[in-house]
């Protein structure tokens, strides 16, 4: 009986512990930023760095889990471990569909996965290759490890092998090339290799700031890149992408994630200039190390990034877990008079999870009749569409109760959107955990804003206008703030749609 009540106990502590509801977390111990992200037939397949031992950073492998819709994952046994004095390092993914590696056949083609391989005895990295002929289920650690060695990096990498790593790797179909893309952290720059057989590699160029023109100073510590192509909608153009994860220099301050266009021969990016407006991913503090996944098929068309949503280490007051995936997020390229936005919205498999909450057609706000103060919930899915009078602000309030709410609010006279932590809970943890995080958010043609909230235990992601703007944050409130509440100040705000979802998960 004694151990039954333990067991209880236990598990009451794991569900209780923060623990989101539609956000993946590992089932217990250290995450942080994803890995290898690719679509194997019909199943995402999400890798993440992990420390299967303790809840933090060290110990590091490739965690995995696996989901039919983006919303619901599976645990499954690690998939790239660390042995022999050797981590595995963030990395990334990709289909060899005709068997250049040799690693497969031509009639069941290897899905290759390139890692950093980290020696903590001594803190030097090198480049390393893992490959599955079972559709990801288990992977076999390339017999011939490293592909570069950091003798072969060094002339390209000042700090003695210290600082190189987070492999993106792609086929590049122009050039008939893989071609992987290196991070060096200490020296603020990238450099872009070449292979013919995914295991031999060149250098071809770097990439740093100096050579991207209107890069902000004080951008520092590029770490993560990835790479792909966008059509640019309302072009019959396509561009390249270039993202990379700095650990300085964010609007929100530390880690945050930027995104470049340019051009791309195979060998060398040349950086379009930089429109600081338009630079940054994310206005929040907890976007971290972006990936998207690969191996999409054309028909689905998608391009499909998520972070790690923790820049704080240890420090977040969760006790069985730390780090947890952003919500899987769509990323496209839209030209309007000349000037180019990313775009972002939370994928449409979030429609299949929950119910609805509340309905609101056509109905003006004003500040002495807030609206919504009957629904409860801590996981949300909340959109709003609203013109507001000059002057005045909107405010959203989630995860309230009597001492507690984290308000996202726009700001009419300054066309801002905002995200205020001060009474979000918990803060006392990091420095930065509080505060506010707001980004410029003009309203539509029509003079129509649109915010879009999701809610999860322990976090908050706004998403505005069409997604040029997003900002997303961790909070701690307690299990009892559950209230939500929607208020105008200095004026009102005619609603033309409110949707409030409740998500749950079978």
């Amino acid at each position: 009986m004694f151990r039954a009540l333990a067991f209880a106990l236990a598990t009451l502590a794991l569900a209780d512990d923060f623990r989101p509801v539609y956000h993946f977390v590992p089932k217990e111990n250290w995450m942080n930023e994803p890995n290898g992200l690719i679509k194997i037939k019909s199943t995402w397949h999400l890798f993440y760095q992990h420390n299967p031992t303790a809840n933090v950073w060290g110990n590091l492998n490739w965690g995995h889990a696996t989901s039919s819709d983006l919303v619901q994952w599976t645990h499954q046994p690690l998939a790239i471990t660390s042995e022999n004095g050797v981590e595995a390092f963030t990395g990334t993914a990709y289909f060899d569909a005709e068997n250049t590696s040799g690693l497969g056949s031509s009639t069941s083609p290897p899905y290759l996965a390139w890692y950093t391989g980290y020696f903590p005895s001594n803190g030097t990295q090198d480049q390393r290759l893992a490959f599955s002929v079972d559709d990801g289920v288990t992977w076999t650690k390339y017999p011939d490890n490293p592909i570069i060695s950091a003798a072969q990096e060094s002339p390209h990498d000042t700090t003695q092998g210290l600082e190189s790593r987070d492999p993106k790797v792609f086929f590049h179909k122009a050039s008939g090339k893989w071609v992987m893309v290196l991070s060096h952290g200490g020296q603020d720059k990238l450099t872009f290799w070449t292979s013919s057989d995914a295991k031999s590699w060149t250098w071809k160029s770097d990439l740093s700031a100096d050579q991207i023109d209107g890069l902000p100073s004080g951008i520092t510590g590029w770490e993560v890149p990835d790479i792909f192509q966008l059509p640019i909608e309302g072009t019959d153009e396509t561009t390249w992408v270039l993202i990379i994860t700095p650990a300085d220099g964010s609007p929100a301050g530390g880690n945050g994630v930027l995104a470049l266009t340019g051009s791309f021969d195979g060998s060398t990016f040349k950086a379009d200039p930089v429109d600081p407006s338009t630079l940054w991913l994310d206005y929040g503090r907890d976007f971290d190390g972006a990936y998207s996944w690969e191996n999409v098929a054309a028909a689905d068309g998608r391009r499909i990034l998520a972070s790690v949503m923790n820049s704080y280490g240890a420090s977040p007051p969760t006790k069985t877990w730390k780090g947890m995936l952003s919500f899987p997020r769509t990323i496209t390229l839209k030209e309007t008079d000349s000037k180019r936005y990313f775009l972002q919205q939370p994928v449409t498999e979030i429609a299949l999870a929950g119910s609805s909450l509340a309905t609101i057609r056509n109905q003006t706000i004003t500040a002495d009749k807030p609206l919504l103060s009957s629904i409860h919930g801590t996981a949300l899915d909340i959109k709003l569409a609203f013109t507001i009078d000059a002057g005045a602000k909107i405010s959203l309030k989630v995860r309230k109760a009597a001492s507690e709410q984290t308000t996202i609010q726009y700001d009419q006279k300054n066309s801002t959107i905002s995200v205020d932590r001060t009474m979000s809970g918990d803060i006392s943890y990091d420095p930065a955990a509080g505060g506010v995080h707001s980004a410029s958010l003009k309203p539509d043609g029509s003079g129509v804003i649109n915010l879009r909230v999701l809610v999860d235990t322990c976090s908050v992601e706004v998403f505005g206008g069409e997604g040029e703007v997003v900002i997303s944050d961790l909070i701690f409130p307690s299990e009892t703030s559950d209230g939500l509440s929607l208020e105008v100040i200095g004026g009102s705000a005619d609603l033309h749609s409110v949707e409030v979802r409740g998500i749950s998960l079978k």
